[in-house]
């Protein structure tokens, strides 16, 4: 009897090494994937990697570059810290991520044995009259047992059901890192959009001043009968044109520190480092737009699939649809569930743990599905689908992703020309004030051309700072379009399935 038991417990133990439904495989990309990003044909830089081009050691920490402190601003830094402690965004992701661990935990308690203890106390008393004894009888009842059950995992229902959760919490963890990547990215481009409206609102004073200037200098001239009315009304248009751009600069300036301080996790009153970010002694130059960070190199289009987090989580939610097609089709099958009770009783509650008081048994419960079968296939089949979809997201994702270099690499090399244009229209632009005003206070050329020189200029230096900030903003879509590098933890850079299953790795 005893040699029979081992040999079914030993059954039981290889049949529960069987899983039913597919094996997750990556599945291929269905469009073809160039050996080097169309883009990179334009660049200078070299087509390496980026962990070619990021020394291991930048920053102090290993493999933790903390591209925007290549800016050289305190300030920014200290608003991403801030913004990686307080946004809500990501507080969600976090709590995403916690809530997918204590799932992950409860998928793997039910490939263990349960066990339950339990005691009850009862005192019943007989009828009267459905007996023939001549008075009532009363009973006393006291037990206290403990009950063991296992189910036997025969066809993988249990272990596909974990290998689902422990790939929802991958997702979810590298939907928390996308998360944080995007909103470094915004915090960047909006302290750049600010960086920028300050020096328009700076540049507009300015001009203003210039324009104030000339005015009394034509009022001057027409009140000594030089020049004719007209000068003044034209050079009163001129300064009226440069005073109302500077309300909306101021518009535009306040709003976007509203943004930078809803990014921070702060009330949005729109003066956040609105002292700290005038720049040297308080007062704006041309100057102080931040140098754009250096090119990024752009790597291979294959190594985008194992460096963007939002890819990594699109995978891993193809990866537990793909489980739980195995959770569908173990349905089909028998489960064993086996049951162990012990315990002791006795009628006396002084007598419960004395000999003889003992009680035990042994169970194996078998249930197979016989009538709902249909609905069982019915659940496989939308399983199924469920798999065709996430795969097509899969390689949808894919698509956008390598569209979104692309496109950033596009960016940052025509800005990179538009800078350069804008640059030299500046420049030519303040030769041809100086010529103007020179050959007006000569009386060669009426104040029409100085004003029209003057207002060229305006708009060249306006355009320069927009396209300047725009290239800047370039690359930082660029180092986001490749996935970094950024991480939070550098050590968990690469999630691993036994990290998740362990509960080790980045805490959210």
């Amino acid at each position: 009897m005893m040699i029979r038991s081992l040999v079914f417990v030993t059954l039981l133990l290889l049949l529960a090494g069987c899983s039913v439904g597919p094996d997750y495989v990556r599945p291929e990309q269905e469009a073809e994937v160039p050996e080097e990003w169309a883009g990179q044909s334009r660049e200078t830089t070299p087509a390496v990697t980026m962990a070619d081009a990021l020394p291991d050691t930048a920053n102090g920490a290993g493999g933790h570059w903390k591209w925007w402190e290549s800016f050289g601003d305190t300030t920014l830094n200290g608003l991403v810290e801030d913004a990686l402690i307080y946004n809500n965004n990501l507080a969600i992701a976090a709590g995403r991520v916690l809530e997918a661990r204590a799932l992950l935990g409860g998928a793997k308690s039910a490939q263990w044995p349960t066990i339950e203890i339990g005691g009850s106390s009862s005192r019943s008393k007989t009828s009267q009259t459905s007996t023939q004894s001549f008075g009532p009888v009363y009973f006393n009842q006291h037990s206290l047992s403990a009950t063991l059950q296992y189910e036997v995992d025969l066809w993988g229902r249990l272990s596909r059901g974990t290998e689902a959760a422990r790939a929802s919490l991958m997702a979810s963890e590298q939907d928390r890192r996308a998360v944080a990547q995007a909103l470094i990215a915004d915090v960047v481009r909006t302290w750049l959009v600010i960086r920028e409206f300050q020096l328009q609102v700076a540049l507009t004073e300015r001009t203003i001043d210039n324009f104030s200037e000339n005015l009394t200098t034509v009022r001057d001239r027409y009140r000594r009968g030089l020049v004719s009315a007209l000068d003044v009304h034209l050079a009163s248009q001129n300064l009226a044109a440069a005073q109302s751009a500077d309300p909306l600069f101021r518009q535009e300036l306040a709003s976007a520190r509203r943004r930078l301080e809803i990014l921070a996790g702060r009330y949005p009153a729109g003066d956040l480092t609105a002292s700290d970010l005038d720049g040297p002694g308080g007062t704006l130059s041309l100057e102080i737009m931040p140098e754009p960070l250096a090119a990024v190199p752009a790597g291979l289009p294959s190594d985008l699939l194992d460096r963007r987090p939002d890819l990594m989580a699109a995978e891993m939610r193809l990866h537990s649809s793909v489980a739980k097609v195995g959770v569908a089709k173990a349905a089909l099958y028998p489960r064993i569930i086996l049951t162990a009770t012990g315990g002791t009783k006795s009628s006396d509650l002084s007598d419960l743990f004395s000999s003889g008081s003992d009680f035990w048994s042994l169970a194996g419960n078998l249930f197979m599905p016989l009538i709902n079968r249909g609905a069982t296939q019915a659940q496989i089949k939308a399983a199924e689908a469920r798999v065709l979809q996430s795969t097509a997201s899969y390689r949808q994702s894919i698509l956008v992703a390598f569209s979104e270099v692309e496109n950033a690499l596009d960016q940052d090399h025509f800005q990179s020309l538009q800078e350069g244009y804008l640059t030299d229209s500046a420049e030519q632009a303040r030769r041809s004030v100086n010529l103007a005003q020179d050959r007006y206070r000569r009386g060669l050329d009426g104040l029409l051309v100085t004003l029209e020189s003057q207002r060229r200029l305006f708009n060249a230096e306006s355009q320069l700072l927009t396209t300047q900030r725009a290239r800047r903003s370039a690359r930082v879509n660029l180092i986001q379009a490749l996935g970094g590098p950024w991480d939070l933890d550098p050590e968990t850079t690469e999630l691993s399935m036994t990290s998740a299953d362990t509960n080790e790795g980045a805490q959210p």
